[in-house]
């Protein structure tokens, strides 16, 4: 049986009101839910919250400290690819993604079709709500308003054109793959540009698939971005 990591990235971001440790609260318990869906149909998967703050945010995150003003996302993606290659695939999440609970067959039906030497792309419904909304318990993205990160307005519907989507938010990849083009380029230590570079060197492998799926989106959390911080831009 094909083996799943889930795991989810964060880091505080030195922002006195850190939406991002307000978006972990939400979507890593979100995360934990759609594993147990999959282990009850069958599946065999782990999930593991990777925290590289410079003092642990989670209780029960894996703790790697870095420095509040070092981005280095393609080093921090590395460390936790080099650390669980024992799993046939990896299912990665930015702190700020997650699949709603109406959308879990749906994600049940990815799951039953992903094979070796492919990778899975999503866009992601980017939405403009505040996190006053978000904590309430009959919270629904459906009810909001969103936009796509990659097809724009959500009339376009994800994906839509013809993308492949990205690297960023939350894809399915072979870890076969990720050691076949070394993983991520380190080189790449402020924001973008890794992981465009990690799906060019997947899209002209020799006998590997990209799937985008154009069905439906996972959702995207607005939070805080350190545009002033010179590591990050």
């Amino acid at each position: 049986m094909s083996t799943f990591l889930f795991s989810m990235i964060f880091w505080h971001d030195g922002h006195s009101d850190s939406t991002r440790i307000k978006n972990v609260e939400f979507s890593w318990p979100e995360l934990k839910n759609l594993c147990s869906f999959l282990r009850e149909n069958g599946f065999n998967c782990d999930h593991k919250l990777y925290d590289f703050s410079v003092i642990k945010q989670f209780e029960d995150a894996i703790h790697v400290p870095y420095d509040t003003l070092e981005f280095k996302k393609a080093e921090k993606l590395n460390h936790i690819i080099k650390s669980n290659l024992q799993y046939d695939y990896l299912v990665m999440f930015d702190c700020d993604m997650f699949f709603f609970k109406k959308d879990y067959d749906k994600v049940l039906t990815i799951f039953k079709n992903v094979t070796k030497r492919t990778l899975t792309t999503f866009d992601a419904a980017k939405l403009h709500i505040n996190h006053d909304i978000v904590n309430d318990e009959n919270f629904n993205p459906y009810d909001h308003d969103w936009s796509y990160a990659y097809s724009g307005n959500k009339e376009n519907g994800p994906l839509s054109s013809g993308r492949l989507g990205g690297l960023g938010g939350i894809y399915i990849c072979d870890m076969e793959l990720l050691k076949e083009i070394e993983f991520f380029d380190e080189n790449f230590t402020r924001w973008g540009g890794e992981d465009g570079d990690l799906l060019n060197k997947i899209y002209y492998l020799n006998n590997t698939r990209i799937i985008p799926v154009r069905e439906f989106a996972p959702f995207h959390l607005p939070h805080f971005s350190d545009w002033n911080n010179p590591n990050y831009r």
